[in-house]
């Protein structure tokens, strides 16, 4: 670790103070005066979050791709939103209507697995904006710094380029041969003209007007860096997530 900490100061020196390319740096002086064999150089930093990132990301994709990927995993699962739960409450004591919420979860959770399987390359596009001075503050950081750093610089692009992905798969018919957005469409019609009705307004209940697919999006995402951030987490206490050269390098110290 304590080589790890003068790695660091190193990169911040030549960040700050204009010092000498540590790419360029064999090693450093030890307390003894002798050179050490495992001082980190900036480009291994960056080499080593960059390939954290990559196995940590892929294997999330992976996982959440996965048939029940999301709704098999409590920690992931997608539910509907808030302002559905009176929806869920009333209509399931309907005939037909709890299997009616359950495809729709069910639907939405498929949606989300299907458009991890896209997720990957997004990601590692993103992987290689990462600088020097971010690299060290990350080493540094806690167990998923890297995880937080990435959230904070690639989110609004990813939900971008994602939410493309989960509309085409809220199209998709998946359970039951009925698509999640139809079958979201038709619980929240139904509702809707419950509770608009004079009858509905008397007993006071509301119409949900959520943006499915809007909720979606920024729920597989969540889930998603929520696996990244666990990958992330074994690469810095695990030796044995720790799956290459680069990786063994940089953190197992």
């Amino acid at each position: 670790m304590k080589n790890v900490w003068i790695g660091l100061l190193l990169a911040a020196c030549a960040a700050v103070a204009g010092c000498a390319d540590l790419a360029g740096l064999a090693g450093y002086q030890g307390a003894a005066g002798t050179q050490s064999k495992s001082a980190l150089t900036q480009a291994e930093i960056v080499a080593g979050l960059k390939e954290a990132l990559k196995v940590g990301t892929n294997k999330a994709s992976q996982q959440l791709s996965a048939t029940n990927g999301y709704y098999g995993d409590l920690a992931v699962r997608i539910l509907l939103p808030d302002e559905a739960q009176v929806i869920t409450r009333n209509i399931s004591k309907l005939p037909g209507g709890q299997t009616m919420v359950d495809n729709v979860v069910r639907g939405i959770n498929a949606a989300a697995s299907d458009a991890a399987s896209e997720a990957a390359p997004i990601f590692i596009d993103a992987i290689t904006s990462m600088t020097i001075q971010d690299g060290a503050k990350i080493l540094a950081g806690g167990n998923t710094a890297a995880t937080a750093y990435f959230k904070q610089k690639t989110r609004p692009q990813l939900k971008k380029l994602f939410a493309s992905k989960i509309d085409a798969s809220l199209q998709k018919k998946i359970v039951g041969n009925v698509s999640a957005q139809s079958s979201w469409n038709t619980m929240t019609t139904q509702w809707n003209n419950v509770a608009g009705s004079v009858v509905g307004q008397v007993a006071g209940l509301t119409t949900v007007q959520t943006d499915l697919s809007d909720y979606l999006t920024d729920k597989a995402l969540d889930g998603l860096f929520t696996k990244v951030g666990e990958q992330e987490t074994a690469i810095r206490t695990k030796a044995s997530a720790r799956t290459s050269a680069i990786l063994q390098k940089v953190f197992g110290r």
